[in-house]
């Protein structure tokens, strides 16, 4: 039996938990928020025991999934793996590179795992358009969302665009040659928009726009490969691949048993813990 907690029940802290008490094989031990009203909701939803400190949980339980701002994802994370706790936190793995190195160091130096959250990983539609993949040549990647309050501690890239960024470079097998962008604040202190073009030492381009100031939901994924076209709809999981072969042009439906993301995620950030296993994503 793996024993978790929950730091932080907020938006997305809260579907971790339901989750986790949903698993078979898995304790959640705890819930964590500063906030104690919160943590004693989901607490007495999902059964188990509200925190306001996280410290409070250590020795009790074997992982957590770390769900906090990004800017304390290394202050609580790199004392997490040091206290022999393995983290999911959730992504951006952090709001900086320094940062970043920190709980990938201490992953490295305490034998601990560390898995980053980039849930669109997990997405079934994804893994189609994977194998699908030979030698992409060009993507063209949109990401909108209407304004929300939450996250304006990070910019739109590190927000969204992350997802996406995330994806392609594991599709490219190319080592980055260069970037250029462009972001501008619309109703926060950060870029709320952006777009940035990656060029790989391949040759391969993508093309990547992310907002979160629109009024529609868009998460869409379309890249190019000698003889291919791929589209790829991550919300809908559902995708399209047009090919020519000897002349003749054909048209296959990418459509996949319909899952839930995040839950393929934290089975798969389970399934590490138990066996020792390393992240598909750790940073």
């Amino acid at each position: 039996m793996v024993k978790v907690a929950v730091i932080g029940v907020g938006h997305l802290g809260k579907q971790h938990a339901r989750l986790y008490a949903e698993l078979e094989g898995v304790e959640l031990a705890g819930v964590v928020d500063i906030l104690k009203p919160r943590a004693e909701e989901f607490a007495l939803l999902y059964k188990t025991t509200a925190y306001t400190d996280y410290h409070d949980i250590l020795g009790k339980v074997d992982a957590v999934s770390l769900a906090v701002p990004t800017t304390e994802h290394a202050r609580l994370g790199v004392e997490l793996l040091d206290r022999g706790v393995d983290v999911l936190v959730e992504k951006p793995i952090a709001s900086t590179i320094a940062d970043a190195r920190a709980l990938i160091e201490a992953s490295s130096r305490n034998k601990r795992i560390l898995q980053v959250g980039h849930v669109e990983r997990f997405n079934p539609v994804v893994a189609l358009a994977r194998e699908a993949a030979t030698r992409p040549q060009f993507f063209e990647i949109h990401r909108l969302a209407e304004f929300s309050p939450r996250s304006l501690d990070i910019d739109v890239v590190l927000d969204l665009m992350i997802h996406d960024i995330d994806i392609v470079l594991s599709l490219v097998p190319a080592p980055v040659g260069e970037v250029r962008a462009v972001g501008i604040p619309i109703l926060s202190q950060k870029a709320d928009i952006a777009n940035a073009r990656v060029e790989f030492e391949d040759g391969c381009v993508a093309n990547f726009t992310a907002s979160r100031v629109s009024f529609e939901k868009i998460r869409k994924l379309r890249f190019f490969q000698p003889h291919d076209y791929i589209s790829v709809d991550y919300a809908s999981q559902t995708g399209t691949m047009v090919s020519l072969r000897m002349g003749r042009v054909t048209e296959r439906k990418l459509e996949p048993a319909i899952q839930e993301p995040l839950k393929v995620e934290i089975q798969a950030f389970v399934e590490c813990v138990q066996k020792r296993g390393k992240p598909a994503v750790s940073g």
